[in-house]
């Protein structure tokens, strides 16, 4: 999983975490509320099977977006969107249907949680569904 705060540029966070990563662990872990995104399991998964389920925790009630994103960036599926979700745990099954209600094709996706201030991204293999 990768986490970033909004607004840096991926170069200039790595270059940030590999200049003084204890500085920035430490300055984000003060002004920014914590947010981790685990792995969806189970990964691979196959649509019309079973759901994939997608966990994440937050240290404080914060808006939430989970969505999930193709290889070229465009969103298929948003998950949850919610202007305030409340501190802890949450999970969220996915069947790997788009917005359309199609299954999405096999291959590789992404799914980004954001916070609005903080986001936290993944990556998930899905297998070609069961055409019953």
């Amino acid at each position: 999983m990768t986490t970033r705060a909004r607004g840096i540029g991926t170069a200039a966070l790595t270059v940030a975490l590999l200049a003084a990563p204890q500085a920035l662990s430490a300055q984000t872990s003060q002004t920014l509320p914590a947010i981790r995104l685990e792995q969806n399991f189970p990964n691979p998964f196959t649509p019309g099977v079973s759901p994939t389920i997608f966990t994440y925790h937050l240290d404080a009630d914060s808006r939430v977006t989970l969505s999930v994103y193709n290889l070229i960036g465009q969103e298929v599926a948003r998950l949850v969107d919610r202007e305030e979700e409340e501190k802890g745990m949450h999970r969220v099954a996915w069947d790997g249907a788009d917005a359309n209600g199609n299954f999405v094709p096999a291959g590789f996706y992404f799914y980004k949680l954001d916070t609005g201030e903080v986001e936290a991204l993944g990556r998930l293999r899905v297998l070609a569904a069961n055409q019953t």
